[in-house]
């Protein structure tokens, strides 16, 4: 069998056979297929798709690859959560605390930023001292500790997809749905889940920009799932501007933690409890949404989710002081203000020329082992229908390298659109598919 036989196949808008998928990924887990032609698989992937068949197949393969995590010995539901991805996402980190605070174990494998978007296990990884790399047994400790946990992609639990996705992200084929699919499910499955709910953005900000397409991921997920024997629901959400006011890893941190304070931006609040309530609800049937919603809204500005994610911290060898004295975080050496040109309406912000002007100022990757910068960002001191005065403050650029600043912060100002008349107000949950 050769791979170059494969790409020209799927190139060509042919289909892959069970044991050709299977070869494909052995083979380059093993190294014996170089990235070259790996990426060249992807690409005609990207432009062919995969039939349904396909996309059970291949999930399947990568299951098999490594035995799942089994949470079989852990006190209640065991439920995961994902996001495809947007800017200013920082979701996890409240969602994850909020659940585990009512019992459920939440395991959750998390991704570096993709293309634009920031990655929850880059957030973590900017705590001091927090370990994302451990081994599975050493998760499964956290998760008995703390009741939820968040690691990366492991060579004992996700070996080709950890491959794949870091490939993905540096040849141009991350906004694949049918990719994008495999790759939620198989890791999300490995961490022992019983139940998933995803975040699935839509709009500038979202690896999938166009509402057609997400409800098409949205769909596509449920689907897979119930084939797979799980509980998937998919919520559409609103990524056409940043969610919450910071975009930058140890900047969301600080966010997260102020919105378990109860001081959170509307959005990412209003966002993060509507995620936490479906994954408790999915565990808990028996109880009504508004019921789970109250408990949500409660947990969080209580104080318990905060505590939460202190044990977490602590669990994973991070520094928990980090949630009184946000000093001990990186932070950026030089600030960079952006203002209002004209008096009007904020009636845009391009999530995606955000998140690309955060990539340049050193937090994303443009290759697949890049140091990132966890210091650096932007805090948005205006959302979209927020009225403006000329020489107003729009936003602060955090940074600590000015190579890149002057074509970043034209990328800001460009991302801005003031309009003389108020627009109107995108909602944030758009769909519920289960």
């Amino acid at each position: 069998m050769r791979v170059v036989n494969l790409i020209q196949r799927k190139r060509d808008g042919g289909d892959l056979a069970r044991e050709e998928i299977n070869f494909f990924l052995q083979e380059y887990v093993a190294g014996n297929i170089p990235d070259y032609q790996a990426s060249a698989f992807l690409m005609a992937v990207f432009f062919s798709g995969l039939t349904e068949q396909e996309l059970l197949d291949w999930t399947e393969s990568l299951l098999s690859m490594a035995p799942a995590l089994d949470l079989s010995d852990l006190p209640g539901p065991k439920m995961g959560k994902h996001s495809t991805g947007g800017v200013g996402d920082k979701t996890s980190l409240i969602v994850g605390p909020l659940v585990s605070c009512t019992g459920i174990t939440v395991p959750i494998i998390a991704g570096q930023g993709l293309a634009h978007t920031g990655g929850t296990l880059d957030k973590v990884q900017s705590i001091p001292g927090f370990n994302t790399h451990l081994k599975a047994q050493e998760f499964k400790e956290v998760l008995r500790k703390a009741g939820l946990g968040i690691i990366g992609q492991t060579d004992d639990l996700t070996p080709a997809d950890k491959k794949l996705s870091s490939l993905r992200d540096t040849s141009g084929s991350v906004e694949s749905i049918p990719l994008i699919a495999i790759s939620i499910l198989a890791n999300e499955l490995a961490g022992g889940i019983e139940g998933l709910v995803v975040d699935v953005k839509t709009g500038s900000g979202a690896l999938v920009k166009k509402m057609t397409d997400s409800r098409r991921l949205a769909q596509t997920l449920v689907s897979l799932g119930k084939r797979l024997g799980k509980k998937v629901i998919s919520v559409i959400t609103d990524m056409d501007q940043p969610l919450g006011n910071a975009v930058g890893n140890a900047l969301e941190v600080m966010e997260a933690v102020e919105a378990m304070r109860g001081a959170g931006p509307a959005d990412l609040v209003e966002t993060s409890l509507e995620l936490a309530a479906r994954m408790v609800s999915a565990a808990q049937p028996d109880r009504t949404l508004e019921s789970v919603k109250e408990q949500m809204f409660q947990l969080l500005n209580d104080g318990s989710a905060l505590q939460k994610f202190r044990q977490l911290i602590e669990a994973q060898g991070g520094n928990p002081q980090i949630m009184e004295s946000f000093e001990l975080l990186p932070n950026a050496s030089a600030e960079f203000v952006i203002s209002s040109p004209r008096a009007g309406y904020v009636s845009r912000i391009s999530a995606d020329d955000i998140g690309q002007a955060v990539m340049l100022l050193g937090a994303g990757r443009e290759k697949m082992n890049a140091h990132i910068d966890a210091a650096v960002g932007i805090v948005l001191e205006h959302k979209v229908g927020d009225r403006i005065q000329a020489g107003e403050r729009l936003c602060t650029i955090y940074y600590n390298e000015e190579a890149h600043l002057e074509e970043a912060s034209q990328m800001v100002e460009d991302a801005f659109h003031i309009s003389s008349t108020q627009p109107e107000a995108r909602p944030l949950i758009h769909e519920i598919i289960q």
